[in-house]
């Protein structure tokens, strides 16, 4: 899932959730009766669907354009699809950064907008590029916008029910049965909903591959975006530089500031990569496809993602290759001789260990409780102290225990020198283990193409680009970062310290940058992590004396 699609649905997210949770709560305390508010929560769906398309326009710098700006042959080619899908051409627009990426929103066919950025026209073959348009004008003509946004409204109605027949006061024990039920129907429709949104985006593929003349090129697209093996080339990188040097003011950057995009609003594609010299390579492709095959994390990954793995899209192409009898570029790749279960029980380990310490803090404090309750306890002077505060340091002794154990096992300042070609091709790596590496490239736009706030980089050495995770303790500083900082960067030439690590997609989380005039940006969330730990582990244990003494 690309950055954008999740970052977008976030910003969304909290800003309709915020709505749907305030004004949920002044219908449930003033009694109203359940049909409004399952009425006001479809309200709320319908005005997210009609606004975002407005709200898109407001934050992205998008600058709308015609098709012929790319060339005349892509302006022919998207004419004449949109001709035999029989929709109108959507809007269309250019984002100026080299993060390739791709989405279309709107309200219908007849209001759609396309987007593309500047870096995955670059990036991609012409075919390749005319297949990703392809799989969004496959959205718009699936009219996914709709179908999406009907499919949003099952898991908000299903929460209203649970909400008001959780207390029981309607129904007695039966009130308190239903809602456990709408419960669980809300949890599984979620993950309904998401099936869905995976086999849209393979229908959308479906349409790519039927739309060009090589069925595989979706495939191709994709793995050069999400994978990073696709790179701008140098020439065009420097006579990007030059052409924002000599704009003294982007319009674009003027627009309003409400985040937004939506399962119902916007379907950008799983895009964030970069290749080699130009030429691309099957056997890395392969390689790079590993980590979905085999790594235990990415099945976890996929459930809770919109889009499926991309090393599935891709096969997917190739069988669609083999029904239009021709010769697909990749079969499945053979599995490898070692298992990645030990890893991923480990990084399971090291995940909970933490709150295993607060578990035991807690089932002392249920111990205590039941002792003073029953009135056990062997002298009552001092009794409420142990029984609360000894088992409540103890959990704050083990749980800042549990952090600096997960902290080692998740970080290393060993770093090395690493290529992002060699990087992909990793599989025992998660977002909890990492790889600790120096990579030296040229940042070439921001995580979130066009959003103006996005404080994550984008980097591509001489073999591909990555995505830099800008982390720090407090998100306020982060979002400092996006708005004051992160665009002077771009376009400039460093060193990039940090932890590789996979989740739907790769990433480098960013320890220090340092580029070639001395300027550098520095994450600090690593060392504040280890000092909350150390605190946390410092407080439970004076506590503990204390309690004990």
């Amino acid at each position: 899932m690309s950055q954008l699609y999740a970052r977008s649905i976030l910003v969304l997210a909290l800003l309709f959730g915020l709505l749907f949770a305030v004004g949920a709560g002044i219908l449930y305390y003033y009694n109203v009766p359940v049909g409004f508010a399952v009425a006001f929560a479809v309200g709320i769906v319908l005005l997210q669907y009609l606004i975002s398309p407005f709200l898109i326009d407001l934050i992205f710098k998008i600058r709308w354009t015609v098709p012929e700006e790319i060339s005349p042959q892509f302006a022919g080619f998207l004419r004449d699809l949109c001709w035999k899908r029989g929709i109108p051409v959507p809007r269309f627009g250019i984002i100026d950064d080299g993060n390739p990426n791709a989405f279309t929103y709107g309200h219908m066919p007849g209001d759609a907008r396309l987007v593309v950025t500047r870096g995955i026209q670059q990036m991609l073959t012409e075919e390749e590029f005319s297949a990703v348009v392809a799989h969004e004008v496959g959205h718009i003509r699936h009219y996914d916008f709709i179908v999406m946004t009907l499919a949003s409204v099952v898991p908000l109605v299903l929460y209203v029910l649970y909400v008001w027949t959780r207390s029981g006061r309607r129904g007695g024990s039966y009130a308190a049965v239903v809602a456990l039920g709408a419960y669980v129907a809300y949890v599984v429709s979620q993950y309904i909903v998401l099936l869905l949104s995976r086999i849209r985006e393979y229908f959308a593929d479906e349409h790519a591959a039927y739309s060009v003349s090589s069925a595989h090129s979706i495939g191709t697209a994709l793995i050069k975006i999400a994978y990073g093996l696709a790179r701008i080339p140098q020439d065009q990188l420097q006579q990007d530089q030059a052409k924002k040097k000599q704009i003294a003011v982007n319009p674009s950057r003027l627009m309003g500031s409400l985040g937004i995009c939506s399962f119902s609003s916007a379907t950008p594609m799983a895009l964030y990569s970069t290749t080699a010299t130009g030429h691309f390579s099957f056997d890395k492709m392969a390689r790079a496809m590993q980590w979905d095959l085999w790594n235990p994390w990415a099945r976890i990954f996929e459930l809770q993602s919109t889009h499926p793995l991309i090393a599935r899209r891709v096969l997917a192409a190739s069988r669609i290759a083999y029904r239009r009898r021709q010769t697909p570029q990749l079969d499945m790749p053979r599995p490898p001789k070692e298992s990645y279960w030990r890893e991923f029980v480990m990084d399971l380990i090291f995940v909970a260990v933490p709150y295993l310490g607060l578990a035991v803090g807690g089932a002392g404090l249920l111990s205590g409780a039941y002792t003073l309750h029953t009135g056990r306890a062997e002298a009552m002077l001092g009794a409420q102290q142990i029984a609360w505060l000894g088992p409540l340091a103890l959990g704050i002794l083990l749980f800042g225990i549990g952090w600096m154990l997960r902290l080692a096992y998740s970080y290393s300042n060993q770093f090395r020198r690493a290529k992002v070609e060699d990087l992909v091709g990793e599989v025992a790596v998660s977002h909890v283990r990492c790889i600790p590496v120096q990579v030296e490239g040229q940042v070439i736009g921001r995580g979130v193409p066009g959003l103006f706030w996005s404080k994550d980089l984008v980097v591509q050495d001489d073999t591909g680009f990555i995505t830099l995770v800008y982390k720090q303790p407090l998100s306020i500083l982060e979002t400092l970062f996006g708005l004051f900082r992160a665009d002077r960067f771009v376009g400039r030439k460093g060193v990039f310290r940090g932890w590789y690590r996979r989740g739907p997609a790769p990433y480098l989380e960013l320890r220090e940058a340092v580029f070639e005039d001395g300027d550098r940006a520095n994450c600090y969330y690593y060392a504040f992590a280890w000092i909350g730990a150390i605190l946390a582990a410092l407080a439970g244990g004076l506590i503990l004396l204390l309690v004990s003494a």
